[in-house]
């Protein structure tokens, strides 16, 4: 007889022994997971964030993985379509992941932003606009930051758990006090198949399993919105299995406590969102933004635009330099005609420059 699932089997990576919080979506462990005809679970690893640990590449002090173990993450969205291939392709084989959401594209659907957390899976955040915060100092950095956390806990409508991600893995050393004070962990990553880079998922697939052949485990990044990911992790998956690799699933300690200024600029956007995709049902949800390139090699340290376009205006934390009073100082020459700027489509999104569609 099968022995019944380790449900109950919690490694503590970071601080004591304690029970899990309730959540608004307690991870589930199926009884497949223990199926060795699937990839399942190897078991479950509860993260105590107190003091803001770092995990992945560069922190061995904070490695809970052993040979042949990885973490499933996935970055950037949620995107409905990608995200539930992405979904898919996990509850085929029984597994978990970590999704680091960016806030606005979880304040554009919230409904999938539940859907993920339903299945068990763990939520975290990416900023709110998917700013690099290394170049634009703490105060901007904390809205993004801030702002990032409380527009997805509004979507899922719980607060997330506290675990971060950098976009670009461009880290930002005030930020990263900042997540200490928050008690919010950060995570880097050890397994790149740059799936930003490519339409073919055998591509991707082929790039994980290679860096795997040398590290023997790590934490993989991936984007749920990437066409590249949605096809090729069914095939990755497989292969996971066939060389005896084990999936390792990150849960929190304790969730994160949002900041009620934040809060309720989040909730606006939400509500606004939601107004607007009444209106005009048609439309593309996630895809209201400009196109904000990601930064060249040449620009990494460049001072990165202010957020101000990205940021709500509603934001109102007294702690923070406002950056509408940020405004340029008006030229005395007449302004040039503006330059006519092309309408993303349906699955442009403003910090990927090589996104692929179908």
């Amino acid at each position: 007889m099968r022995k019944p699932v380790f449900a109950s089997l919690i490694l503590i990576a970071v601080g004591a022994v304690a029970a899990a919080p309730s959540l608004s979506a307690e991870p589930v462990v199926e009884a497949c997971a223990s199926n060795p005809e699937v990839l399942g679970l190897s078991r479950i690893v509860e993260i105590d964030t107190k003091g803001g640990p770092q995990f992945g590449s560069g922190h061995p002090a904070n490695d809970f993985l052993g040979d042949h173990e990885v973490v499933l993450t996935f970055d950037d969205g949620p995107s409905r379509g990608y995200t539930r291939a992405v979904l898919k392709a996990l509850a085929d084989q029984c597994t978990k992941a970590t999704f680091f959401m960016v806030g606005r594209m979880a304040a554009s659907d919230p409904a999938i932003v539940k859907e993920v957390a339903a299945q068990g899976h763990t939520v975290g955040t990416h900023t709110y606009s998917h700013k690099n915060l290394k170049p634009i100092g703490l105060l901007k950095g904390r809205q993004e930051f801030e702002m990032g956390v409380s527009a997805v806990s509004k979507a899922l409508g719980a607060p997330v758990a506290p675990f971060f991600r950098f976009p670009f893995l461009s880290e930002s050393r005030l930020v990263i006090e900042h997540a200490r004070s928050r008690n919010v962990a950060v995570f880097s990553i050890d397994i790149d198949p740059k799936d930003y880079q490519t339409r073919d998922g055998e591509a991707v697939h082929r790039r994980v399993m290679s860096q795997l052949a040398v590290h023997k485990k790590g934490i993989i990044l991936m984007h749920d919105i990437q066409p590249s990911t949605a096809h090729g992790l069914k095939g990755l998956l497989d292969d996971l299995h066939k060389n005896g690799f084990k999936v390792v699933h990150m849960v929190p300690k304790a969730p994160i406590e949002t900041i009620s200024n934040f809060d309720g600029a989040a909730s606006k956007e939400i509500a606004a969102k939601e107004s607007a995709a009444a209106a005009n049902p048609m439309a593309a949800r996630s895809v209201v933004w400009p196109i904000t390139p990601a930064p060249s090699a040449a620009a990494k340290d460049a001072k990165a635009p202010s957020p101000a376009a990205s940021l709500p205006a509603t934001v109102a934390d007294p702690e923070v330099l406002p950056w509408q009073s940020e405004e340029p100082k008006k030229s005395a020459e007449p302004p040039s005609k503006p330059k006519r700027i092309a309408r993303p489509k349906v699955d442009d999104l403003p910090w990927q420059m090589n996104v692929f569609r179908n």
